[in-house]
């Protein structure tokens, strides 16, 4: 079924060229869809009421905006919402010098720390590396007088490699070797214990002038274990302090470059984004020599929508090992989204993550009795908030400083609970690709353990071909699985294709719908009071 799984990932060249840009949720609100077909009522509902969408403007005195703004924030868990901060953006003219240097200047001061940061942690992986080998040589030489032990002939080439080749030309063995072939193995098979120069001669057969040539070696070899084992010990005992001292002050390196370059990242211009972003703005003139400073975010802020129904009980799941039986949320519907957000952000979104994260988001946590999903709700308001601060200061004598505010727009969307998990899965997307570009700058010890799985899984084995039956069977079950497919999309006018509500004409905008718009009002009415507007 591999094949199967693969072609279900391939993207069409719009849907690659938008999600470049764009969130795959956005990609969905606007009707894009899988190739394996267009969903339908029942699979999965998202709506949004059309007079339930508004674009609101506040000029106000400098800092009002902000407060509502702040006020708005804290209020939101007070009336059990969810808030995520999607993306963020900022733009600053020169002209506006308060401005500029608070954000823009900053920025430049978090880059330089970086790079200074950047070059000790590279400085101190350069001296790592090479206290690192000399560690490794020293730990080598040990384990040769470990070996010495039980097999003397290691240790004893050793010694002639590293020690008596640089006693000079005619003195070392490897020099006499011209003289006496075999004098190199005359002096491994030597013993220890040979101190006499006729039994040496008779138990090697070699000539009396060798024979006294490989007793002054074999004197000089027991002289060197005897001075240089103890201050080979010293020595690796104190380049392997040092390694694992600068071993831990890399990693301390890079924790503390995190928060510089999270900074860094979350004060991004919005041309560094787009760069035409202002080419149509008419905003940001810079020839009219205004000081303006210009900053956006957008954010989305859920809840559980609970309608209650005259007559009709109130939906209630069902729990089978922390799994909702009567609806899950992880259903074909997401599984055919994932790729999406696998290939936007770069991530791998399996079966076991899936479940983990629900059992995540599905759980109370002491600070927020509400969970962030909630199973026994089928259905979930949301709100795509985007909101645009801008601050314009002109020179007197007539001129003066203000705070602009835009929500472009405040829109109602009514969603189901599988819609809602996947916004959820791109939620939690865009922070994994956040934390893997900071880890990536810095070098994480985590992506060093990812790289080195990725290098022993280069080196493990191939799998072994299937066989030619396998192949069969598996064509067999590709066979099954496209009429299964065909009767699905026919079943669609025969049988109700999901749990979620299918009549969208007379239940979803006459009920529901309906209910919505108390909630979209109750927001509304918050930014009237707070700035002031009858």
């Amino acid at each position: 079924m591999a094949e199967e799984k693969d072609e279900k990932k391939k993207l069409n060249p719009e849907e690659i060229e938008y999600l470049r840009t764009g969130l795959v949720m956005d990609l969905l609100r606007e009707g894009h869809y899988p190739p394996e077909g267009t969903p339908i009522l029942g699979e999965a509902l998202m709506g949004t009421p059309e007079n339930q969408d508004i674009v609101m403007d506040f000029t106000t005195s400098m800092g009002q905006c902000s407060s509502v703004y702040y006020s708005f924030i804290f209020q939101l868990p007070k009336w059990d919402y969810s808030v995520r901060k999607i993306e963020e953006w900022m733009d600053v003219s020169p002209v506006h010098a308060d401005a500029y240097n608070l954000m823009v200047v900053q920025r430049q001061k978090l880059e330089s720390a970086i790079k200074t940061g950047l070059t000790s942690a590279t400085e101190a992986v350069t001296h790592y590396e090479l206290l690192a080998h000399d560690a490794r040589r020293y730990r080598e030489i040990l384990d040769y007088f470990v070996k010495g032990e039980k097999d003397e002939h290691v240790l004893r080439s050793l010694f002639v490699d590293r020690v008596d080749a640089f006693t000079g030309e005619g003195y070392s063995l490897i020099t006499m070797a011209k003289r006496w072939p075999t004098i190199i193995t005359d002096f491994i098979r030597m013993k220890t214990e040979w101190d006499d120069i006729n039994k040496i001669r008779k138990e090697l057969d070699v000539s009396q002038a060798e024979a006294t040539v490989l007793r002054t070696k074999n004197e000089l070899y027991i002289e060197w274990k005897k001075i240089f084992l103890p201050v080979l010990k010293d020595r690796y005992a104190r380049i392997k302090t040092m390694v694992d001292a600068r071993k831990r002050s890399i990693d301390e390196y890079k924790k503390w470059l995190k928060p510089y370059i999270t900074k860094h990242k979350m004060m991004q211009e919005m041309p560094e984004l787009r760069p035409s972003t202002f080419v149509t703005n008419a905003v940001m003139v810079p020839g009219f020599g205004q000081a303006v400073m210009f900053s956006g975010v957008r954010l989305w802020i859920w809840r559980p929508f609970n309608q209650e129904e005259p007559g009709k009980t109130e939906f209630v799941a069902e729990f089978k090992e922390g799994v909702p039986i009567d609806i899950d949320p992880y259903d074909d519907f997401v599984k055919k989204w994932i790729p999406y957000i696998e290939h936007k952000y770069e991530v791998k979104i399996d079966d076991k993550t899936v479940r983990r994260l629900l059992k995540e988001w599905t759980t109370s946590k002491t600070e927020k009795p509400r969970p962030e999903i909630d199973p026994e709700r089928p259905y979930y308001i949301l709100f795509d908030l985007v909101v645009n601060r801008s601050v314009i200061k002109t020179p007197p004598p007539a001129g003066g400083e203000l705070e602009n505010m835009m929500l472009t727009p405040l829109r109602t969307t009514l969603i189901s609970l599988n819609i809602l998990l996947l916004h959820m899965l791109e939620v939690w997307a865009i922070e994994k690709k956040f934390d893997r570009e900071v880890n990536e700058l810095i070098g994480a010890p985590e992506l060093e353990e990812e790289l080195r799985k990725e290098v022993e899984e280069e080196f493990e084995l191939k799998k072994k071909k299937k066989k030619k039956e396998e192949t069969f069977f598996y064509r067999l079950r590709e066979k099954g699985s496209r009429t299964k497919r065909i009767f699905k999309s026919l079943s669609r006018y025969f049988i109700r294709p999901g749990p979620y509500e299918s009549n969208f004409k007379e239940r979803v905008t006459k009920i529901y719908m309906v209910g919505s718009g108390k909630i979209y009002q109750q927001m509304v009415d918050f930014w009237k009071e707070k700035i002031g507007v009858k």
